[in-house]
């Protein structure tokens, strides 16, 4: 019987695409009341007025980056929270000063680490060894607000050529442990369909 691999979920910051180390981080808002928690991993996209809300799943969606760290926001209390664990749904704010703000990574300079949503999908190494230069979309699971993980999985049973998916998976990662024939199998990935700040988002990838 596979040993169950260690669960992480959420993207991970693997490298930079150009070489180097950590990238510097964009700070960004995000909108009073919006309806979505988010968490440390979660994929998210630009809005027209410049705050980021997450990236939903499936074709077609760009991504502008990942989140990296969880800035601030005002509790249910009105107290500012500092380095939290993630943003409940519908966190409110006012002044300037007190907006909800989170650091993310962008997907355009970066690849990631990410866990596979099922263990059915690829059942041997040879078909973990298949999907690589593939695309793939993430989905959301249910994510767990006591941790603080993040439910954004990659979407393996969605592998394939189709330039719209959301993510090219890259490599399977070296890691002593990892199991692709299980749940959580865990790959390299970088973003096909990447919303850059500076121009208008594709829904074609490669």
């Amino acid at each position: 019987m596979a040993r169950a691999n260690f669960q992480r979920n959420g993207f991970q910051f693997y490298s930079p695409k150009g070489g180097g180390g950590l990238p510097q981080p964009m700070p960004k808002a995000v909108a009073d009341n919006y309806g979505t928690a988010l968490y440390v991993g979660d994929p998210v996209a630009l809005v027209s007025d410049g705050t980021i809300a997450r990236a939903a799943a499936g074709s077609g969606t760009a991504i502008y980056g990942v989140i990296s760290a969880i800035l601030q926001f005002k509790n249910a209390d009105g107290v500012l929270v500092r380095n939290g664990k993630y943003i409940p749904a519908n966190t409110r704010w006012t002044a300037h000063e007190d907006r909800t703000m989170v650091q993310v990574i962008l997907a355009s300079s970066s690849f990631f680490a990410v866990d596979a949503d099922d263990g059915s999908t690829i059942t041997t190494l040879a078909g973990a060894m298949d999907v690589e230069g593939e695309n793939c979309d993430h989905i959301f699971a249910t994510a767990d607000a006591g941790l603080g993980l993040s439910g954004a999985l990659l979407d393996i049973s969605t592998n394939n050529t189709t330039d719209s998916l959301q993510w090219r998976i890259q490599a399977k990662l070296a890691q002593v442990g990892n199991d692709f024939t299980v749940t959580h199998g865990r790959y390299i990935v970088s973003c096909n369909v990447v919303q850059d700040g500076n121009v208008a988002s594709s829904a074609t990838g490669i």
